[in-house]
């Protein structure tokens, strides 16, 4: 029996999004008998632009679990420790991200949550760390459709931004120019330029922001391509987000609740659309392993570790549903 061409959406989530994700892949991976590399096309946002391009660099799936348990890597090392920045991010600039978002929220052009995003200040993150990452795992910066030559089936590569302007979000890798003018390592980091954390990234004399502040998936982008199922790993979206507990917590799930409902959205275009869709998020147990601050470095093994046991039933929970 031929496999279905599959679509792989990989969420924002920061740190903590990114340790669970890499436990869901491992899951979908073995219930499915499928190797997540080998998806049709692949969309990362933010952190999960991150693991999106890893994935299509050729950097493994065991390399990625093993790398989340401090196990030796060969190659492409990630520090998770350095890497991604602090418990807390540096101090800012003192100069909005994008104020024009703002504008468009007042008229109604936009979300209010994209709009505050563009308020916030300038972050200033060292981003060298995902620099290393990539290229060390990218043949140079590459992008991993221009290695690819003969008759080879091209792997596409997708890695959401969005213009700091006019909130349009940009599929970075989508077309063929993106394999020649934009460093893939440049693509990330314009995806995961977390406002009010990391800096703003410039592509072509445009500004780009965290794709995140528009979608945390960007699966609607899938309705017109010729795949037949689409497989949605959204950390920052829960139909199950139990209690909040604290304030912050409370603040956290707001912005959950508005992420999961976009993501309900892209979920029912796809369904209109004709494709199966499999769509795995964390739980409660997931989220109280999260806490409110999903940059912080010190949580990613207990969120990976508690992943690692939720996220079995998760999977076959989403696949029974699809």
């Amino acid at each position: 029996m031929n496999q279905p061409k599959r679509a792989l959406v990989l969420g924002c989530g920061a740190v903590a999004g990114g340790a669970w994700s890499i436990a869901a892949l491992q899951a979908v991976s073995k219930q499915l008998n499928w190797n997540p590399a080998d998806a049709d096309i692949m969309v990362g946002t933010s952190v999960g632009a991150v693991l999106a391009a890893l994935l299509a660099s050729g950097v493994s799936l065991e390399r990625l679990v093993a790398a989340q348990n401090n196990e030796p890597q060969h190659g492409c090392y990630w520090n998770h420790a350095t890497d991604s920045g602090g418990k807390l991010p540096p101090w800012p600039q003192w100069k909005f991200s994008g104020p024009a978002l703002f504008k468009k929220a007042l008229n109604r052009e936009v979300s209010l949550l994209t709009g505050l995003c563009g308020i916030l200040p300038r972050g200033r993150t060292d981003m060298s760390g995902f620099v290393r990452l990539i290229q060390s795992a990218s043949a140079g910066d590459a992008w991993p459709q221009a290695l690819q030559t003969g008759q080879q089936t091209q792997k596409k590569l997708w890695l959401m931004a969005v213009d700091a302007k006019t909130a349009a979000r940009r599929a970075i890798g989508r077309q063929a120019d993106d394999f020649t003018q934009v460093p893939l390592s440049r693509a990330v980091c314009a995806s995961y330029a977390v406002p009010g954390c990391c800096p703003p990234v410039n592509i072509q004399g445009n500004t780009y922001l965290d794709g995140g502040i528009v979608s945390p998936a960007s699966a609607d982008l899938l309705v017109n391509e010729d795949v037949d199922e689409v497989i949605i790993i959204a950390p920052m979206a829960s139909r199950w987000p139990g209690k909040s507990g604290s304030v912050f917590n409370t603040v956290e799930r707001y912005a959950r609740k508005g992420m999961t409902r976009i993501v309900d959205r892209e979920e029912a275009m796809l369904r209109a659309a004709g494709k199966r869709v499999i769509r795995i998020e964390p739980n409660e147990d997931d989220l109280q392993a999260f806490g409110w601050n999903l940059l912080d470095p010190a949580r990613r093994q207990g969120v990976f570790d508690t992943a690692l046991l939720t996220t079995p039933a998760t999977v076959a929970q989403a696949i029974a549903m699809a």
